[in-house]
């Protein structure tokens, strides 16, 4: 048989509240076949864990109810009427739940063509429970989660595609899953597409990768680009489409005539994102990315080759979710001169009332910096975050009363955030994130509605590689010696988007960064100036001896990834860092002034004055 013709799969969204009308526009414009949309993260799971002690009903992601409503009905009629399939993980911890609401308002809009599946298996939150035997966590060596069994409030096991693909080939319309992988929704629709085997390994790798791409949404159209000055109405923009072909290679695009952009660095920023090295590890596949190659064959047309597979790992992410307990917070102020005065001031005041014993954090730490000879109070102005976990509710109190008592003797011009509902106690949970034996997970597909007695049970994988035993992390082979490169000159590496390009983001408790350059010639200089000690110096006062840092090599992207284990604690849902999912980790670097040579500088900035980009050069930027 020919080979059909590439499946074209629109994302509509890449967090909750994320692309309100996407559903409708990729319908509308998009000519897509399938539509999938990312809700989870590990700090939504956490909201949805304690809303569901109180709530059992509840537990999934409502917003693609939103989605489908759009336009009074038009997205749910659109999809009908074009027969476009979709697959998301919006049942979060209740994927029936959001199915049965699903269900209903397609009868309420005498929708009826449309079959409404759900995937159920990754819920082991019983099984963890009454297991003994320890869960080893993801990336600590000898770390495990032993006992607390009474505090785990959820326990999700990231599947794969299986049961997608089971439910499509049952004649699904509407898939619900909970929690799986963020790209499995877009390589379960491309192995039905093309009838793939699960042993397939380089074309699910290469669909694996296609899914990473899309699945934030805008990030691949133009958002969180730190080059935003070359993108072309960065608002409203068009959302990302995957066409993966017979092969599992993929071009990413978008809707014709959309704002924002997909060009080969905003692939690149996508696919260097949220990755833990050299090899994406899937409950389906391994892939092999280091040699990826990325070129635009026409605009808003970006090719996405080289990608290869290997058979999975026998095990499989587990997120666990305990209940950890309570926290609080208050923001105080404070402004113009003798900052740090003030900022000592205030910890010293705080923390005499307090006894560090009954708290498990206690953090209190100055954002910012006030401004020399300030046009503005804001830009005078700097912030004191207090932040504090304990187990129990009296031990927040304390800490309420310890910041009142010390409002009126503190510093002059102390003032506090003017919502107080942030120091009341609230409940946090506390993120794991463990291993599982793939033979302990057990998948089924349910139908809702006239097809409610349908219910499939889903077969389980039986070809696995060895355990994975880690991520491999080394410095450049050879590196140049810096004076190869000719004439300094001390600039951020990130002005303007001068030289060095990037990307951060977080898994767990670890930040990721990706970083590249346009040019090849420039490449050479990149490998050797950025090794984990330059990195580590370039973290500053960020940096601890606790933290491991990994590295690797994507040759033909121009570029290098680190991964930071542990400078994000414990992940977001219960972590005292502002910034929990590391999105301006790579900003906070390329803002580090380094000396940059001249030659490079002035040829990746004579390509931005070419593209209109920039209407000056080095010269006229700001030299530190």
């Amino acid at each position: 048989m020919a080979p059909r013709r590439p499946i074209r799969v629109g994302n509509a969204s890449g967090a909750i509240g994320d692309g309100l009308d996407q559903v409708y526009r990729l319908a509308r414009d998009g000519n897509v076949d399938a539509i999938t949309a990312d809700y989870l993260a590990e700090f939504n799971l956490a909201w949805k864990a304690i809303e569901m002690i109180d709530r059992p009903d509840l537990g999934y992601e409502p917003h693609f109810l939103s989605q489908l409503s759009w336009n009074n009905g038009a997205a749910a009629r659109l999809i009908a009427t074009k027969k476009i399939k979709i697959v998301h993980d919006g049942g979060a911890l209740n994927p029936r739940g959001l199915a049965e609401k699903v269900h209903a308002y397609l009868e309420s809009r005498d929708i009826t063509s449309l079959k409404v599946a759900w995937i159920s298996g990754d819920n082991m939150t019983e099984h963890v429970r009454r297991g003994k035997t320890p869960y080893p966590h993801l990336d600590i060596d000898g770390s495990s989660m032993d006992g607390d069994n009474g505090k785990i409030l959820a326990a999700n096991a990231y599947t794969g595609q299986a049961g997608i693909v089971a439910a499509l080939h049952a004649g699904a319309d509407i898939i619900i899953c909970g929690r799986c992988c963020d790209a499995s929704p877009v390589m379960g629709l491309a192995s039905w597409w093309h009838g793939w085997r699960t042993s397939d390994y380089d074309k699910l790798a290469g669909s694996l990768m296609a899914g990473h791409i899309i699945e934030c949404g805008a990030y691949a159209t133009g958002g969180n680009y730190c080059g935003a000055s070359e993108i072309p109405k960065q608002y409203r923009v068009g959302y990302p489409i995957a066409e993966i072909d017979s092969d599992g290679q993929a071009v990413i695009t978008k809707p014709p005539n959309t704002n924002g952009a997909v060009t080969i660095d905003t692939v690149k920023a996508q696919f260097l994102y949220e990755i833990q090295g050299s090899r994406y590890l899937n409950p389906d596949v391994i892939a092999r990315i280091d040699g990826a190659k990325i070129e635009e064959i026409a605009p808003n047309r970006i090719l996405m080759t080289n990608i290869t597979g290997a058979a999975p790992p026998p095990t499989a992410k587990l997120a666990i979710l305990l209940r950890g307990g309570y926290q609080a917070e208050l923001s105080a102020f404070c402004v113009g001169l003798d900052i740090e005065a003030k900022v000592n001031t205030m910890k010293t005041q705080v923390l005499r009332e307090l006894d560090p014993a009954d708290y498990t954090t206690l953090d209190i730490t100055a954002y910012g910096t006030a401004a020399r000879d300030p046009k503005s109070q804001a830009a005078a102005t700097v912030h004191i975050r207090h932040f504090v976990q304990a187990d129990t509710t009296e031990a927040i109190e304390k800490f309420k009363r310890a910041m009142f008592y010390n409002g009126m003797q503190g510093y002059c011009g102390l003032h506090l955030a003017m919502d107080w509902r942030t120091v009341e106690p609230k409940l946090f949970v506390k993120y794991f994130p463990a291993l599982i034996d793939q033979s302990l997970i057990s998948l089924s597909v349910d139908f809702i509605g006239q097809e409610g007695s349908r219910s499939i049970s889903v077969p389980p994988l039986k070809e696995f590689g060895g355990r994975f035993q880690g991520q491999e992390s080394y410095e450049t082979q050879n590196p140049l010696d810096m004076s190869v490169f000719g004439n300094t000159v001390r600039r951020p590496l990130g002005n303007q988007g001068d030289l060095v390009f990037g990307r951060s983001g977080d898994k767990g408790g670890n930040a990721n960064l990706g970083l590249w350059v346009r040019d090849a010639a420039a490449y050479p200089w990149l490998q050797a100036f950025f090794t984990v000690p330059r990195l580590i110096d370039l973290l500053g006062d960020d940096w601890s001896s606790k933290y491991r840092v990994e590295r690797f090599e994507a040759r033909n992207l121009w570029a290098v990834h680190f991964v930071v284990y542990g400078i994000l604690q414990e992940g977001v849902s219960s972590s005292s860092v502002i910034d929990g999912f590391a999105k301006s980790f790579g900003e906070f670097v390329r803002a580090r002034v380094v000396e940059l040579p001249v030659g490079l500088l002035e040829t990746e900035q004579g390509r931005r004055r070419e593209r209109g980009w920039i209407e000056e050069g080095i010269a006229a930027g700001p030299k530190l």
